[in-house]
């Protein structure tokens, strides 16, 4: 019971790291564990960190269960239908599959997705910041006695709003790119 908890447990805790403790080395699935790095879409050098840090305990690693687990995993990964979700959830994508050029195609157009609205989010973020900006000014302008510097501060608050409507307008953009529509009249 404890052994198939350990079995269960150990590929979350090697989430995370590569590196293994000597205890690891030991009893670790290698069959498991490389399918866990296929079904993560790592590249087939995870398998040199695992050489390195069991040589360190002078212990082997089973790189033929690795690597059957690991192109078990990969099958999964790849999977032309999962590439586009992951893609948009901005996930790396480290040329893994054999069958690159599906997956590829249906990944970009994810990732894409994922670029564009990290995007919208930085400019609504600078949005944000420039309104708060244009009201420091506006406070600044009622508050200032002298009028030179209440000139200085409506230069700036022009030039802020200038830039706010910049942003707005590319955000507007790419929120609603323009759409070409294409007639054909006749056979």
């Amino acid at each position: 019971m404890v052994a198939k908890s350990l079995l269960l447990i150990l590929p979350l805790i090697l989430t995370g790291c590569s590196a293994l403790s000597e205890n690891e080395c030991r009893t670790i699935s290698w069959y498991n564990l490389g399918y866990q790095d296929g079904e993560q879409g790592k590249s087939e050098q995870a398998a040199r960190a695992y050489v390195s840090a069991c040589g360190d305990y002078g212990l082997p690693v089973d790189e033929a269960e690795w690597l059957r687990g690991y192109h078990k995993g990969l099958t999964l990964y790849c999977l032309p239908e999962l590439a586009y979700s992951k893609g948009k959830a901005g996930q790396l994508y480290r040329g893994v599959c054999p069958n690159d050029a599906s997956f590829l195609s249906h990944y970009q157009r994810g990732y894409q997705e994922y670029q564009l609205a990290a995007r919208l989010r930085e400019i609504s973020d600078e949005l944000i910041q420039t309104e708060h900006h244009i009201e420091r000014l506006e406070q600044q302008i009622r508050s200032e006695p002298d009028e030179e510097q209440r000139r200085y501060y409506r230069a700036q608050r022009y030039r802020a709003i200038r830039y706010y409507e910049s942003l707005r307008n590319d955000y507007e953009q790419l929120r609603f790119p323009p759409r070409v529509f294409q007639f054909s009249f006749g056979s």
